[in-house]
């Protein structure tokens, strides 16, 4: 479907069969954009900032199933759709089934031989449709650059349907030199220097410790300092929408609470209507939520900086279930 610019098409038995009509899944334009981002993902062990550009183009991904039950690698190579499967046929995990690690050297030994086998082929790389532009973004947040950003790169993006803002990650605060920390105005002369730092919100700033790659921590703003509605919490969990269905009344089942937060947040407050649920550390995961009445639940959250969210909740209990 990607490789056809987003029109899902029947598969054909032969080359000679009529060619069917097919079902639009995807614009074009979004269709071009998704393969361009897979082309640029760096071969097994290839640094990242010296991408080979093959004679055909090769656009690819790789998946693992729960439990490395299956290790997969699926990608567009040339004039070909490649996708490689490695697992046992009973389904039994093993700990050496990684996408990443067990499918993606196959599937580009496959590539390179299949490119070699075939050199009188060519296929060109994908043009841009003419629904697409440039622009330049923020390297770290991918929004549109503020003043404060140090680096930006050119991304495509589809005018009136990308969702583009500026960003916010990068902000300068007042620093009282004698203290070393965010001070309020007004600013003394030569008592205070101006810091940039990065804003991440908690959610990312959990999946950096987690991948070894740990980002310097904002400082804690005084109350003087304008809160941004950025910086307001989102609930990630419970789901929108959701009727959320438990075995019983008292049972141990729980509904997971869970939201992103601005960077200079310690503590959250969870509230079922104007009952405290728990206390939260940011740095923690989910906060288990055990309704004790079924019907619906007004859950909100509040962070240490008085910022606020809520949604609703519908729980129901399958007594006998």
């Amino acid at each position: 479907m990607l490789a056809n610019h987003g029109m899902m098409l029947p598969i054909r038995e032969r080359a000679s069969d009529p060619k069917p009509e097919g079902t639009r899944l995807l614009s074009a334009e979004a269709a071009f954009i998704t393969v361009d981002m897979l082309s640029h993902n760096p071969r097994p062990g290839e640094d990242n900032r010296l991408i080979r550009r093959d004679r055909w183009p090769i656009a690819w991904k790789t998946g693992t199933s729960w439990g490395f039950r299956d290790a997969w690698s699926a990608g567009i190579v040339g004039p070909y759709v490649l996708v490689v499967w490695i697992g046992d046929f009973d389904a039994r995990g093993n700990s050496a089934f990684v996408g990443a690690d067990a499918a993606a050297p196959l599937f580009f030994r496959i590539a390179d031989a299949l490119a070699l086998q075939k050199p009188d082929e060519a296929a060109a790389f994908p043009e841009p449709p003419p629904g697409v532009s440039k622009v330049s973004v923020c390297a770290e947040s991918g929004d549109l650059p503020n003043k404060y950003c140090p680096q930006t790169v050119e991304t495509w993006y589809i005018p009136g349907k990308s969702p583009i803002r500026v960003s916010q990650l990068h902000r300068a605060i007042a620093i009282d030199i004698s203290t070393g920390q965010p001070t309020c105005p007004p600013y003394v002369p030569g008592a205070t220097r101006e810091e940039v730092y990065e804003f991440w919100s908690s959610d990312m700033m959990k999946l950096f410790r987690e991948a070894g790659m740990p980002r310097r921590k904002a400082p804690a703003m005084p109350n003087c300092a304008a809160d941004d509605s950025s910086d307001t919490p989102k609930i990630a969990t419970p789901l929108r929408g959701v009727t959320y269905t438990l075995r019983h009344s008292g049972s141990r089942e729980t509904i997971p609470l869970e939201a992103s937060t601005g960077a200079d947040v310690e503590n959250v407050f969870w509230f079922d209507g104007k009952a405290l649920i728990a206390k939260a550390s940011t740095a923690h995961g989910a906060v288990p939520w055990t309704p004790s009445a079924d019907g619906l639940h007004v859950i909100r959250i509040i962070d240490d900086h008085g910022r606020t969210a809520e949604r609703d909740v519908n729980v129901q209990f399958a007594n006998g279930y």
